[in-house]
């Protein structure tokens, strides 16, 4: 390493060894920094003491940035080169083989460098091979041997520091060779190295001095902190295999995008993402082609979708792909770009793959997290029953398509005190049913206790008359109120699950949609239907909904709600048999 000789710099040798004793005492912090720092003000110059200012609140920043990998790059690299007077700055660090790769190039003036590898590799190559920070202040002819482009770009002077934890400090000329501990802790820090800056300077601008390069180091240490931090937390939220996030962090992701909308209203979307018989790929040429063709995936993702959408491996080979500030059409555009990027990818050894993909929107299909997941994952099922390689947006009609194999799904749940209550109900109304004489006084009490369970604004009980017209029987307001039988409600709910025989959740969205006009033009946000069935077939339904404004029903309630309308149907039933038993006596 070059050292600086007298005649190139205006600082003193004392003052010099002051500026090193105090970065030294910073570097320890405590108390006595400031005191020290009042006491030798008068010692430094007014422009070293900016640029310890300067230092100073770049460590502070560092120590505040959270999950903001290029904005830590940026403010490392724009520092150094302020700190220092460098034309220019590059930063590099180490790629997954091992080799170094310009991650960022900088000016003076803040802006990017046009030829960000117009660089003599061969002082950043010294520093990597040493693990030692590298000075010239004065480049020679005697250093011409570093390469075509020192001369080229008429470089004065360059500096080069290493990005690793145990990097060594610099060594001065006529220093005696490094002990053998200190050998080992610069083999271990060529191992660790994460990186290195280059900072050099031409004839018009600054050649550097020994006190830039120790502010230069300092900076440098309290970069790699900040960059193995980053790198700790990303390898905490990242999956190993294909480099997108983790189900972790989507979960953590997906609550706070919730937050946002609840805040401010937000919209926001949620893609799934499923390879087509992905189980085929495996199975036939073997996992380790599988993982391939998963790693293939999640880069050709990262690839077409924007800059601020996320990418997240939810499980197996299915994908997550959180869509901020994006409405239900844009999510569907989203979507189908992704499987036209996917239809032409041409992957690995002659795999052919493709992708069945489902989309739900933050408010139009869902406002809690669980149900967004819940509505694409059916969008997605629907688009792999209807023929797979299709993007699919989820629809009222949905419901509850996707198939359950669980019978006690939704009313075990898991949560003791919700399992307790959902049990209670259905043991109070088999009770009800066994005892009363009167059908009327069964399906009132069903009716609350459905409206308490699900939560919801109103319920009502529809059965068929004998001329095949659904009318309301029973109809119940929150807290056991009673509603006149001509309470509006909606028709076209109850008519398709008379119709279809499956229990439906709907969730009304602000778009206009034609098939559920009749629901905004009631102020409903929500409805629960589920099917009263008998051995004589559909002879009516249970209903229950809430408007705009008022607490929302959730999709989770439903199975246990098709379950209450089982029983409900079993106690209309008895009390049809017992009536004909009674005609058939008298």
């Amino acid at each position: 390493m070059s050292g600086p000789t007298a005649s190139a710099h205006p600082t003193s040798e004392d003052e010099l060894q002051a500026v090193i004793a105090r970065l030294d005492r910073a570097l320890a912090g405590g108390p006595a920094v400031a005191v020290a720092a009042r006491a030798e003000r008068a010692e430094v110059s007014p422009d070293l003491r900016d640029r310890w200012r300067k230092l100073c609140e770049t460590s502070a920043l560092l120590n505040t940035m959270r999950n903001d990998f290029e904005t830590v790059l940026e403010t490392v690299l724009d520092t150094a080169i302020s700190l220092t007077r460098a034309r220019r700055g590059l930063l590099f660090l180490k790629n997954e083989d091992g080799g170094l790769d310009v991650r960022l190039a900088r000016d003076h003036r803040r802006g990017p460098v046009a030829a960000p590898h117009d660089v003599p590799r061969s002082i950043v190559d010294r520093v990597v091979e040493r693990a030692e920070p590298v000075i010239l202040p004065t480049i020679t002819e005697r250093e011409a041997g570093l390469g075509a482009s020192v001369r080229n770009l008429g470089l004065l002077s360059a500096m080069c520091v290493p990005l690793s934890a145990g990097a060594a400090p610099p060594r001065r000329e006529g220093e005696p060779e490094p002990t053998a501990e200190r050998r080992r802790v610069t083999e271990r820090a060529r191992d660790e190295l994460l990186g290195c800056i280059y900072l050099d300077s031409n004839a018009h601008t600054y050649s550097f001095r020994e006190e830039d390069l120790y502010l230069f180091l300092i900076l440098a240490n309290h970069a790699t902190t900040a960059l193995l931090k980053e790198r700790l937390y990303r390898q905490a939220i990242t999956d190993p295999l294909t480099r997108l996030f983790s189900r972790g962090h989507f979960e953590r992701t997906l609550a706070e995008q919730v937050r946002r909308f609840d805040a401010a209203r937000a919209p926001f979307s949620l893609v799934m993402f499923d390879l087509d018989h992905f189980k085929e790929i495996n199975d036939g040429r073997g996992h380790l082609a599988g993982d391939a063709v998963l790693r293939e995936v999640a880069d050709l993702l990262k690839n077409v979708v924007r800059q601020d959408d996320l990418c997240f491996r939810y499980g197996g080979d299915e994908i997550a792909i959180l869509l901020p500030d994006t409405d239900a059409a844009g999510a569907l555009t989203a979507a189908q770009k992704v499987l036209r990027a996917t239809v032409e990818h041409r992957f690995s050894d002659g795999v052919r793959a493709t992708a069945s993909l489902g989309t739900a929107s933050c408010p139009t299909h869902a406002t809690t997290g669980h149900e967004l997941v819940r509505r694409a994952d059916q969008a997605l099922y629907r688009a792999k029953t209807n023929g797979r390689a299709r993007a699919e947006p989820w629809t009222p009609e949905l419901g509850n398509v996707t198939p359950r194999e669980d019978r006690l799904a939704g009313i075990i749940t898991g949560n003791h005190a919700r399992d307790y209550a959902n049990v209670a109900v259905l043991v109070e109304v088999f009770d009800a049913i066994a005892r009363a004489q009167d059908v009327h006084e069964v399906l009132t009490l069903a009716t609350d206790k459905a409206l308490e369970a699900a939560e919801a604004e109103r319920g009502a009980i529809m059965l068929v008359d004998p001329q095949g017209a659904l009318g309301t029987i029973v109809a119940r307001g929150r807290h056991r109120t009673s509603l006149e039988l001509k309470e509006r409600f909606s028709r076209s709910v109850p008519e398709r699950v008379l119709r279809t025989g499956e229990p439906v959740f709907v969730v009304t969205g602000d778009a206009p949609d034609p098939g559920n006009d009749s629901l905004r033009e009631l102020g409903l946000r929500t409805v629960l239907c589920a099917p009263l069935v008998t051995d004589a077939g559909r002879i009516g339904v249970l209903y229950a909904d809430a408007r705009r404004g008022a607490q929302e029903l959730h999709e989770q309630t439903l199975p246990f709600f098709a379950a209450l309308a089982r029983h409900i149907a079993l106690a209309v039933e008895n009390a049809r048999l017992r009536a004909r038993l009674a005609v058939a006596g008298s």
